[in-house]
């Protein structure tokens, strides 16, 4: 089965098993993969967490940070 293949069949479940599929699969990778970060990344975040503990108001709530979503969706 090739990678296109196995993207094409997972699609068509529904996307709570979609979902268990990409967790079982997250799971299963070696520490470390995935997470590493670019210098840019890197900086953007510093700066991104010394804004933040500049001025902590400047941060969402999980709630708010969901509206924002659900309104961006059009949902």
């Amino acid at each position: 089965m090739t990678v296109e293949q196995a993207i094409k069949d997972i699609s068509a479940l529904p996307p709570n098993d979609q979902l268990r599929v990409v967790q079982a699969i997250w799971d299963r990778l070696p520490e470390g993969v995935g997470t590493e970060l670019t210098e840019s990344q890197r900086a953007e975040l510093d700066l991104r967490w010394a804004e933040y503990q500049a001025d902590p108001s400047t941060a969402l709530s999980e709630e708010e940070f969901r509206e924002r979503i659900r309104v961006a969706r059009g949902r």
